[in-house]
């Protein structure tokens, strides 16, 4: 073993590197870890004041906010599917649309966007730039512009329970770092929508 006196210039610069990265992701742990335990307790706070598909609502923007905060996203859309693939409950960024609308644009996005690579492939999809990424689905007219996106599948087992879409308008906003990041954090996510499935479905 060689002391730090004793290694090269070059080494010690390779030393460093590794033990920043290690710090790197002890931060981002930290930080996922504190992001669940405020999850849980939001959820178990929601679950003393309101039940069936009001507390499926809440946990649901919850979980959009949440998320939105972490990323710094501008916006964010979130599918809850059944055991079939069926859209149950959501949430466009776009906002309240009407029915027939929210319907049609929904088809698309599963069909012809983003989150349908997602549903389809079962992983994350990181879109750096939606003008040069095909994944990304344009609407004519848009009405919030979106220069990058971060989609997360929330699974249980091989099942999907769930499809969150973060977007920002600025190209090149999220990173690897960010995904890697959803990465550790979207098991709490799975967990916390399968309990408030369960919970939905014992109420009904």
């Amino acid at each position: 073993m060689s002391f730090p006196s004793e290694q090269s210039p070059e080494a010690l610069k390779v030393e460093v590197s590794s033990l920043r990265s290690h710090i790197a992701d002890l931060t981002k742990y930290k930080v996922a870890m504190e992001a669940q335990e405020k999850l849980f307790r939001s959820i178990l706070m929601m679950g003393n004041v309101a039940t069936g598909k009001l507390m499926l609502r809440s946990v649901i923007l919850e979980i959009t906010e949440v998320s939105r905060e972490l990323l710094r996203a501008k916006d964010a859309s979130l599918f809850i599917l059944d055991e079939k693939g069926v859209i149950t409950e959501s949430i466009l960024a776009r906002g309240p649309t009407v029915k027939e609308e929210k319907d049609y644009l929904i088809g698309e996005i599963l069909d012809k966007g983003l989150a349908g690579w997602v549903a389809k492939y079962r992983r994350m999809a990181l879109v750096k730039n939606t003008e040069e990424d095909n994944r990304w689905l344009h609407f004519y007219p848009q009405p919030y512009k979106v220069g990058s996106a971060l989609c997360i599948p929330f699974l249980r087992g091989s099942r999907i329970l769930g499809i969150l879409t973060l977007t920002h308008p600025k190209p090149n906003h999220f990173t690897q770092d960010m995904a890697d990041f959803m990465t550790m954090y979207s098991p709490a996510i799975s967990i916390v929508l399968d309990y408030a499935r369960m919970y939905l479905a014992i109420s009904n």
